[in-house]
């Protein structure tokens, strides 16, 4: 077991700095329940769950924790949910605006 200070130490701040959009992206989703704080706060969840893997990866693994069903990365996984998270979040409609705006008038 290897272990490298500087790496262990971005991975231990990008936790940190995950945790920290997660709760306010929790605190904006509980007071407007909108469709894009929803994502938003899954963005930073699965963020924060990327992070962690890493680091544990860096700290207590060798290797990088594989899905066998997927032959795939957990991290890479997580980063994928993160980045549909984000896109589904910046393409929905604000929820009522729909109702706010007025015909167009020729």
């Amino acid at each position: 077991m290897s272990i490298n200070i500087g790496e262990d130490l971005i991975h231990g701040v990008l936790v940190a700095s995950s945790l920290v959009l997660w709760m306010i992206a929790a605190r904006a989703y509980a007071r407007k329940h909108d469709s894009r704080y929803l994502f938003l706060l899954l963005a930073f969840v699965f963020l924060g769950l990327s992070q962690v893997v890493t680091l544990l990866e860096t700290i207590s693994l060798s290797s990088q924790i594989l899905l066998p069903i997927f032959e795939l990365h957990l991290s890479h996984l997580l980063d994928f949910l993160m980045l549909l998270s984000f896109t589904l979040a910046l393409t929905r409609n604000v929820e009522g605006a729909c109702d706010k705006t007025e015909p167009l008038k020729l």
